[in-house]
């Protein structure tokens, strides 16, 4: 047995990280789905010779299990009485059937490796695998570390001089101010106090004593991130809205002070009899466990580019590797009708136009376009063999360009520039990749 108050604070924190997710799943179901709107990037090259069918079913898989979750804690919170022993145990099955769809979704397309998708992933593993005593705990650890890290990826000039200034000029365009005639050192001032804010939260809701007025602040700085990236400020994809909404919900869950001081009664009779006992885990609590610490420490390998940027909770920092795709004027009317308003105009004597691609993943999937330059590549090989199928051209003037950009140095902010002219040389960098970037069959018509 263990105390209600954990109990309690543990379905609530079900109940809202499923619907949040069945919310945010809705919005960019055709991510999810077998789609031909925008090029799918597997994580492993044999992956594209399987039928679409396990993307439905992986899909389905990942909104029973929430819906059920959701129905599940729901129930259990109105009966009066202890649970059944079945219900914890099929509560216990959908988090684990939850993460293992996401995987599976992940491997046919990296796109889909979503930061709120990776993070109710492993959450809800832990709510629903691990007994509250233990799973609240290791829960705010998994929350801190996202704070943290993301703290952490915006420490470089990158930031302060590109991403850090756009939001600081679309939270003072929400509320009237402009910014036009304000110096750019001044911008970037204030884009550097930005991850001050996010490490001076993740410390403060670490200890005890600074507790409540770290969770104020981290609920005003969401919603000061809603005011600059909403509808008043840049107008970004609702989904990330969303998200920040629910970060809300679960930091009061999580470490308002009506749960701090539930959860501090002292346990009495059999249960401070059960609690004084060693604790006993089971395998899969063992298990689950070790995979959530190497998810806690593995974002320290994103600086080396052996963990991805996302997963390393590198949100609004724009320090990654990326790259940028151009077409030939000429060509940019072989696309179809639907990515042609995706293509910029050539730049003076240039003959150039670049793709947009990220605005083109958030028109047809309502999704974020994935960070990772392999992942990049691969919509670019996409857009040339469909460039190339429809007019080959002549050799000799290719129809396409790919600008390669290293990850920007942390001091400076510069990046070292590559460029590949034609699909053969595009194709040939896609092997310098330890994981894949050919895009699977895409029909673009």
């Amino acid at each position: 047995m263990f105390r209600e108050p954990l109990k309690l604070q543990l379905r609530i924190l079900q109940i809202t990280m499923a619907l949040f997710a069945l919310v945010l799943l809705s919005l960019t179901w055709k991510l999810w789905t077998p789609q031909t709107l925008f090029p799918q990037v597997p994580l492993f090259s044999r992956v594209s010779e399987l039928p679409p069918a396990v993307d439905w079913l992986s899909f389905a898989i990942m909104v029973l299990t929430l819906i059920s979750l959701f129905v599940l804690s729901a129930a259990s919170l109105l009966k009066k009485k202890s649970e059944d022993e079945s219900a914890p145990r099929f509560q216990m099955l959908c988090g684990c059937l939850f993460l293992l769809s996401f995987l599976l979704e992940v491997v046919f397309d990296q796109h889909r490796l979503q930061p709120w998708a990776y993070q109710f992933a492993l959450g809800l593993l832990i709510l629903t695998v691990l007994k509250p005593p233990r799973a609240i705990p290791l829960f705010r650890l998994f929350v801190l570390s996202i704070y943290f890290y993301s703290a952490l990826s915006k420490c470089d000039a990158s930031f302060v001089q590109t991403l850090g200034r756009q939001l600081a000029e679309g939270l003072f365009s929400a509320v009237g101010i402009s910014t036009t005639y304000w110096s750019p050192q001044t911008l970037s001032w204030i884009a550097a106090s930005f991850p001050i804010g996010e490490f001076l939260i993740a410390f403060g809701l670490f200890f005890r004593r600074t507790r409540q007025v770290a969770l104020w602040a981290a609920v005003g700085m969401h919603l000061t991130l809603m005011l600059a990236i909403g509808p008043l400020g840049l107008n970004h994809y609702k989904g990330v809205l969303i998200w920040n909404v629910y970060f809300i919900f679960q930091d009061l869950i999580l470490f308002h002070t009506w749960f701090q001081n539930q959860t501090s009664v002292e346990p009495v009779g059999r249960q401070a009899e059960e609690q004084l006992s060693p604790p006993t885990y089971s395998g899969l609590e063992r298990a689950v466990q070790t995979l959530i610490w190497l998810a806690l420490l593995a974002p320290l390998l994103e600086p080396t580019g052996y963990f991805d940027h996302w997963p390393s909770w590198g949100l609004y920092a724009s320090h990654h590797d990326r790259v940028v795709l151009l077409i030939d004027e000429e060509s940019k009317w072989d696309l179809p009708p639907d990515l042609q308003p995706f293509v910029d105009s050539p730049r003076p004597l240039s003959r150039w136009c670049r793709v947009r691609v990220e605005r083109w993943s958030l028109a047809d999937l309502g999704a974020p376009l994935y960070p990772q330059a392999r992942f990049q590549l691969g919509v670019a090989i996409a857009v040339g063999k469909a460039v190339e199928q429809d007019s080959p051209g002549d050799a000799s003037q290719p129809r396409i360009r790919l600008l390669y950009e290293s990850a920007a140095d942390r001091w400076s902010g510069e990046r070292k520039i590559k460029e590949y002219n034609g699909l053969s040389q595009i194709e040939a960098l896609s092997q310098e990749f330890l994981l894949n970037a050919t895009p699977r069959p895409f029909p673009m018509k």
